[in-house]
């Protein structure tokens, strides 16, 4: 076939009189052809830039490591072809096409206040100072060591950062000895936080060398220790904290003086309370008031044959007619033969932690466990002993006080005692309340937040109650009064430090662990008090079915905060009346069945902080056992735990089912339901299902061949 060239001329495709210089035949760019997807992978061609250059627009295929840098920016270069080398000797770097433009200059230049060329000169100047200066005259070595003591002095080192590298550790596996309440190896130390386990340097070894790992903490206080903070630190190890400087009083605040003299707002309310009682034709006055920080007890004087119940009765109307927000009737006084309305101020004073701390019979207690708790009724300091509690129950709904007297209950034992005296074991679910108490030497392991290891460190707890009362066998002793005072110079004598276990948010506790927990909390609250172990509870969810009789009847002591009901009221106290409290520190202390009004202390976290940092300043922790000792330990008695008979079968049938279901094991081995829930969770040990997950079944983790191995190795066993 001919072809004819007048057909397929341009003049047919597009008119003369219509094109342009510019227009060109319709025609589609070949790209050459490709052997296999293996070449196309090592040769892709861009449809930008060609072959020779990596691609970054399609993302077909990974390729780092092809094409050329300087081609893929020459293809935007005004100057072609232009050598990293020449280009940075010219402007001062190999691609200053591309400099980062800072916010400021970016808006000078939207404002034609300043141009690329300006840029491009700045950059200049900067090389050729760069370029300009002296270069670094070696330093001999003796110097260099001695301008590397200035490094110390800098912000870039934390406290414990200093100390693990004087003292230097040893990395070796520790474990846990429920025989012994002697400090934790120095290898055992594993610093609370969000930090890995590390392995620290050795001793006499250069903090320079690359072979060793250390502490790393995502949040980490940045201060300044000086040479002889350290060396005090090294020598309280040694000395056993016969060095040791408690905080001054000086470091807590305190209020402001008080005016003296009588409000007028007092005057008007006995007034107002005469006139009431009047009007439902009640023989009563207000013969007497006491003003304390936040409330004011009126008392009142009823006379010969007035029932107290009719004064009650018109509780509602009183407080009605002073417009007060609350009102609480205690009748009668304990001691007194009046009835206290107590009202609230019309203004609300502060109480600090340094005006009840500051007092010369916290000063010169001689009670280790004093407790520093806030001002009565009657303005006057309020001091308990945990000694005397022995245990107690912290109550109260979210923004009522319950934090901060922990807090200050925390504050008033590391003020009177040393590390090696009281020892602090914290349990805080929330992890946040409890943590800035974190790495203090009186602590026995880091803060604990979560319930796997809390279950196991209140059992460990159960297992140190049952060797100190050993202890005390022994010896013949009491208590631990009797035994320090009677077998201390003996040759056998062990030191038995007090130890405080203290839990918040105790209610997801319970719930979470359940039986386990209920356990350990019942034996140490009936056991422990008599070789120094004591327990308080924290919860701002105060109902009868987690806080339950047996547990309360063994926690005689309450400090109850404002809670939302009667009912709540009543599960703490046993009767009502925290539902009538304002919050804010605003509190009902029960002991022996005496009931105070007390406005608690209020402690700061900078007060917490600067009060932390000055014992952490003098010791480090001593820690007797990390989390991972806790856990690990618990694998290993679960392991050694006998397994149920059925056990084999069940497995079978569960992954031959492919489901694992209580009601169906229960029905086809024709077992009960404890029973069933015992094989299933060593199921889940032995890693054959999945753990609960709420609602969903659990799932099956292995085959037949996996686990007819795992059978044999437990058979082996």
């Amino acid at each position: 076939m001919l072809f004819n060239k007048k057909l397929y001329s341009l003049d047919r495709i597009i008119p003369a009189k219509e094109r342009t210089a510019d227009t060109r035949p319709f025609f589609i760019p070949q790209i050459s052809k490709l052997e296999d997807k293996e070449t196309l992978k090592q040769k892709f061609v861009s449809p930008i830039f060609g072959k020779s250059v990596k691609d970054e627009v399609s993302g077909f295929y990974d390729h780092k490591h092809t094409g050329d840098i300087d081609k893929k920016y020459d293809a935007f270069r005004k100057n072609k072809k232009l050598t990293k080398e020449e280009a940075k000797r010219r402007y001062g770097d190999s691609y200053y096409d591309f400099f980062s433009v800072s916010n400021k200059d970016l808006k000078k230049i939207h404002q034609d206040d300043l141009t690329a060329d300006d840029l491009l000169k700045r950059k200049q100047e900067e090389v050729v100072l760069e370029t300009t200066k002296p270069l670094i005259e070696d330093v001999p070595i003796k110097d260099f060591f001695e301008a590397t003591k200035d490094i110390e002095t800098l912000d870039t080192y934390s406290p414990i950062d200093d100390v693990l590298r004087d003292i230097g550790l040893h990395n070796e596996s520790d474990n846990l000895d429920v025989n012994r309440f002697s400090p934790m190896e120095e290898d055992d130390i594993l610093f609370q936080g969000n930090q890995e386990k590390v392995t620290p340097p050795k001793a006499q070894e250069s903090v320079f060398d690359d072979d060793f790992e250390y502490v790393e903490t995502k949040e980490v206080k940045k201060t300044v220790i000086p040479v002889d903070i350290l060396q005090k630190i090294k020598k309280q190890v040694v000395n056993g904290f016969d060095d040791y400087t408690f905080p001054p009083v000086t470091i807590f605040k305190k209020s402001k003086p008080k005016p003296e003299g009588e409000a007028s707002w007092i005057q008007d309310n006995i007034d107002v309370i005469n006139q009431t009682m009047l009007s439902f034709d009640i023989d009563g006055t207000v013969t007497a008031y006491t003003k304390g920080p936040t409330v004011t007890r009126y008392e009142v004087s009823l006379g010969a044959g007035v029932q107290i119940k009719k004064i009650t009765g018109i509780s509602d109307n009183i407080q009605m007619n002073l417009s007060a927000l609350s009102l609480r009737i205690e009748a009668p006084i304990p001691g007194k033969n009046t009835v206290g309305i107590e009202v609230p101020n019309k203004i609300r004073e502060s109480v600090f932690f340094g005006d009840v701390v500051d007092n010369v019979k916290f000063l010169q207690s001689s009670d280790p466990l004093c407790l520093a708790i806030g001002l009565d009724i009657d303005a006057n300091p309020v001091y308990t002993s945990i000694e005397a509690m022995p245990h107690g129950l912290v109550a109260g709904s979210t923004q009522s006080g319950k934090s901060v007297c922990i807090a200050s209950i925390i504050a008033s034992l590391l003020y009177k005692n040393k590390p090696d005296q009281v020892k602090l074991l914290l349990i805080d679910p929330k992890k946040v309340d409890l943590q800035q108490f974190s790495d203090i030497p009186h602590l026995v392991t880091p803060i604990i937040d979560e319930p796997k290891v809390a279950i196991e460190a209140l059992k460990w707890a159960v297992s140190e109650m049952e060797r100190r009362y050993n202890v005390l066998k022994k010896f013949k002793a009491v208590d631990v009064k009797d035994y320090y005072r009677r077998r201390f110079n003996d040759p056998e004598f062990e030191k038995m430090p007090r130890l405080v276990i203290i839990v918040e948010e105790a209610s997801d506790l319970l719930i979470t662990g359940g039986q386990e927990i209920e356990d350990s909390i019942l034996k140490l609250t009936q056991k422990s008090r008599a070789v120094g172990i004591h327990l308080l509870l924290a919860t701002q969810r105060p109902s009868a079915d987690i806080l339950k009789g047996s547990i309360k009847a063994n926690l005689p002591t309450r400090f109850a905060f404002k809670v939302p009901s009667s009912v709540d009221s009543s599960v703490v106290l046993d009767t009502t009346g925290a539902e009538k409290l304002l919050g804010k520190g605003d509190m009902l202390l029960s002991e022996n069945g005496l009931i105070r009004r007390l406005q608690g202390a209020y402690l700061s976290p900078e007060e917490i902080e600067e009060l932390t940092d000055f014992i952490k300043n003098q010791a480090y922790p001593q820690y007797l056992f990390t989390h991972q000792t806790l856990v690990d330990n618990s694998k290993q008695a679960e392991v050694t735990q006998e397994l149920d008979e059925l056990f084999g079968e069940v497995a079978r049938y569960v992954v031959e089912e492919d489901k694992c279901s209580l009601n169906k094991i229960t029905q086809q081995f024709g077992v009960g339901f404890n029973r069933a829930t015992q094989i299933v969770s060593a199921l889940e040990q032995q890693g054959i299902v999945s753990e609960n997950a709420g609602t969903k079944p659990r799932e099956v983790l292995v085959g037949f061949e996996r686990l007819e191995e795992i059978l044999q190795k437990l058979e082996r066993s």
